[in-house]
């Protein structure tokens, strides 16, 4: 019975069922290419800012959603999501393209041809009424909210939000960080052991950017036992135990607020 219990418990961790209107969308993007995203929108929207999440891994299959619209997923940013709606904030998590729907490769994350998709989906939030647009990544995600970041020109991006960022040497490093010019939150636990993401990383990445934008960081410590691989969702590397902490850093942050240096 005990651990009927404990598993139920820990499946709720994983299942959004907020006061929120979702609902999966498909927009045109390059010729023959459409984009399809979870749009997650308080009931009674408050304000005009949208998140544009980006999970990690290869992008495919990170979230499922039943015919009553309950969100299911692993990834930090999706078993998240409730968290940031009931904050007032609406999502927009999106998947691969349709000519890369088996998932987005290093590459992929990086190319003109991806920013130019989140370009279409920028445009539509911003027809749609949204006046502050917030590119957050996770993990492998970091990689397209950084890239994009550094080729989108539209007044409306705000911010970019990396959590659990890859590494500087490896990744980031080739992206042209010089481009990145609007503030940038970086949130990353002190002891995440997947081995493309520590934290002396992201440090090195705070500092190259710290050289053309303002770059707030904030370290976490502590957390859940893991359940998971370090470079899955469910260790310290996904802010396992850890999700109500960091979703409030980062939606003080949207909010104009200064954040903590560091939380635990």
């Amino acid at each position: 019975m005990f651990f009927m219990l404990r598993t139920a418990i820990f499946m709720l961790l994983l299942t959004c069922n907020a006061a929120a209107l979702t609902e999966l969308r498909t927009i045109p993007t390059r010729p023959g290419v459409t984009l399809e995203f979870l749009a997650m929108t308080p009931e009674k929207r408050a304000g005009l800012d949208a998140l544009i999440l980006f999970p990690g891994g290869n992008g495919a299959g990170a979230f499922k959603v039943t015919d009553n619209g309950v969100v299911s997923g692993w990834n930090f940013l999706v078993r998240s999501s409730d968290l940031f709606v009931e904050n007032g904030l609406s999502l927009f998590t999106v998947s691969p393209p349709s000519d890369h729907n088996t998932g987005m490769s290093t590459g992929f994350r990086e190319s003109s041809e991806h920013a130019e998709d989140i370009l279409y989906l920028t445009d539509y939030l911003e027809r749609s009424g949204y006046d502050r647009i917030f590119l957050v990544g996770n993990s492998r995600g970091t990689l397209s909210a950084a890239a994009i970041g550094t080729r989108l020109k539209d007044e409306h991006l705000k911010g970019v939000v990396l959590t659990s960022a890859l590494d500087y040497d490896n990744f980031l490093r080739w992206l042209p960080l010089e481009k990145l010019q609007v503030p940038v939150l970086m949130v990353h636990h002190k002891n995440d052991a997947c081995r493309v993401s520590p934290i002396e990383e992201a440090r090195i990445t705070q500092a190259s950017l710290r050289s053309t934008t303002t770059v707030d960081f904030t370290e976490v410590s502590g957390g859940a036992y893991p359940r998971s691989a370090p470079c899955d969702s469910l260790s310290t590397h996904g802010f396992f135990g850890l999700e109500e902490k960091v979703v409030q850093v980062i939606t003080d942050w949207i909010g104009g607020k200064s954040v903590p240096d560091k939380i635990e």
